[in-house]
């Protein structure tokens, strides 16, 4: 099994499903420590969709919402497939417990690492592949290569060696959780339990106090 899909899947327990909405808990579930943490963190970059709707990643796709985000690429064939398997049992789980709240203020995005390759036509095939409908509130997003990597950065999914991380076939099977309402992010295994990663999100919605904007 590859490093990084090991450590993932073994990161995942209680502190990082449920109480991993701190800088440690990221640290703890395998993500960079102080990434993603507050939405001041988060790159207003400009992304395509893949029904070729431009965006601004923070204004338009996370201010004011729950959302659920991880990196792919639609020609992988090591982790991507699985994690979008398991990610849509994760959109079956939200939407089986809070309903029409999936699309209206809990969202997932799926960002490629291969924006020369992904083109809007490609995510469309790949969503459609896949049984991502359109209209779920499931978003496949491309940007310019330099916006990719700023995304990554920030977002916490940047490994510390460089050697692997220039290795995209090798690329983290993590995904980022955050609620924008009250700034609070954590991380979970994409292929941990899909019944977990829901309950990450959802915790933060109901256990923390609103905080405003700033």
């Amino acid at each position: 099994m590859e490093r990084r899909i090991f450590f993932a899947l073994g990161a995942f327990g209680p502190a990082a499903a449920l109480a991993g909405v701190t800088g440690a808990g990221v640290a703890s579930a395998g993500l960079a420590p102080g990434a993603g943490t507050g939405r001041h963190n988060i790159p207003n970059a400009m992304v395509t969709s893949q029904a070729g709707k431009t965006y601004r990643f923070y204004d338009d796709l996370v201010k004011g919402k729950m959302v659920v985000i991880n990196f792919f690429y639609a020609r992988c064939t090591g982790v991507c497939p699985r994690m979008t398997s398991n990610l849509l049992k994760v959109q079956q789980e939200l939407q089986s417990r809070v309903g029409n709240r999936v699309g209206r203020d809990i969202f997932m995005y799926s960002i490629s690492l291969k924006p020369e390759e992904d083109t809007p036509r490609q995510l469309a095939h790949y969503a459609g592949m896949h049984g991502i409908k359109p209209g779920s509130g499931w978003l496949l997003l491309r940007a310019r290569k330099p916006e990719v990597e700023l995304l990554r950065a920030r977002l916490g999914f940047k490994d510390p060696d460089p050697v692997l991380d220039a290795d995209i076939d090798k690329h983290t099977g993590m995904v980022r959780l955050g609620s924008d309402v009250y700034d609070k992010w954590t991380a979970c295994p994409a292929l941990g339990p899909a019944y977990a990663i829901a309950d990450s999100l959802l915790w933060m919605d109901m256990k923390l106090p609103r905080r405003g904007y700033q």
